[in-house]
């Protein structure tokens, strides 16, 4: 009976055996693959060099050696004032850039360009709605019979906003700004609207004023920030994936490490901006520090950083389509994609 049993097993350990030497086998073959050879691609800020959290992930990921890591090599560049780098994207001169999701949204409705979101940053949008604490302003229910700046465009955010308030525009003289903070300081305007990473602390840092500021969100409103954004094109060749894959994986990790060490992260954001000018680092610290704390979420806790979801996107596009932002809708989940980041965080 031993004999009999032990002639069973044997042929059962010999094909186990030989499977553990397969598998061994195919895993020497996989980490020859071309995962060791050296990858290129060129990512462009959707802006000057500054400490907004999509430039630093990857300042910090070339300085801290983590594109090194993956074998990629990243030429870093910058659209300044010009907004360039959303013709470069779809022209294939730039692989990969950043744009507010609602911008991305509006484009990508409105022109047909095959944008495609791969990871976010802000959990909740980037404006807000200043105010002076003389003004009397208390709410954005005070904003009615009001002088109300806005740049260029009002925000469909903004209309949701003054909707949860039973406001619209028409309730208050809407004016349009430009860029200068100054004005509500000089109460041309009592509503500015401003970019929450950096006015702010123009506001009050250089110009000494006592402000409050406003945010769609804190009235239950959908917003979001910036993202990473490619093409669709860019996603059909392989070769593609495997960069976008090693330099997502690359700026993760630098966004950890920016979450983790920001005085660390201010320094490798000097060493680019120095390139254009003299950095105010207490500023620069100020926007990473307002970027940071907006891209952290309970959703972002559970899954890792960088992370979104398809109701968030459609949640933000039906906004942009109630108020006229969008002239057609968007097919949300040929806009987004997320495989590279469940990759990673799993």
């Amino acid at each position: 009976m031993p004999l009999f049993s032990v002639s069973l097993r044997r042929p059962l350990l010999i094909v186990l055996v030989a499977v553990a030497a397969l598998a061994a086998g195919l895993g020497v073959a996989c980490s020859s693959d071309d995962s060791d050879e050296v990858l290129s691609m060129t990512y462009m800020g959707g802006f000057v060099a500054q400490a907004n959290l999509p430039f630093v992930a990857v300042y910090v990921a070339e300085e801290q050696g983590f594109f090194a890591d993956e074998n990629l090599e990243v030429d870093i560049q910058h659209a300044g004032f010009t907004g360039s780098h959303k013709s470069l994207l779809l022209a294939g001169e730039v692989d990969i850039t950043t744009l507010p999701a609602s911008e991305m949204l509006q484009i990508r409705a409105n022109s047909g360009a095959p944008y495609v979101a791969v990871m976010l940053f802000g959990q909740r949008g980037d404006f807000g709605y200043a105010v002076l604490n003389s003004s009397g302003i208390e709410s954005p229910a005070d904003f009615a019979g009001r002088d109300v700046g806005f740049k260029g465009i009002v925000q469909a955010e903004f209309h949701a906003m003054l909707a949860a308030h039973g406001l619209t525009t028409d309730d208050m003289n809407m004016i349009d700004v430009g860029f200068n903070p100054v004005v509500l300081v000089e109460q041309q305007v009592e509503v500015y609207p401003v970019f929450l990473s950096n006015e702010p602390d123009t506001l009050t840092r250089n110009l000494n004023q006592q402000i409050t500021v406003f945010e769609a969100a804190d009235d239950g409103v959908p917003t979001l920030g910036v993202v990473y954004l490619v093409t669709e094109e860019f996603l059909e060749d392989e070769l593609n994936r495997e960069k976008l894959e090693r330099f997502l994986r690359a700026t993760v990790r630098a966004f950890e490490f920016a979450v983790e060490n920001p005085e660390a992260a201010i320094e490798d954001t000097a060493t680019f901006i120095g390139e254009e000018r003299e950095p105010d680092l207490v500023h620069e610290r100020f926007i990473l520090d307002t970027e940071i704390e907006n891209a952290i979420s309970d959703l972002t806790r559970a899954n890792g950083v960088g992370w979104f979801t398809q109701q968030q996107f459609r949640a933000l596009t039906d906004v942009l389509l109630e108020y006229g932002a969008l002239e057609n809708d968007v097919d949300v989940e040929r806009a987004i994609d997320r495989s590279f980041l469940e990759a990673i965080h799993r």
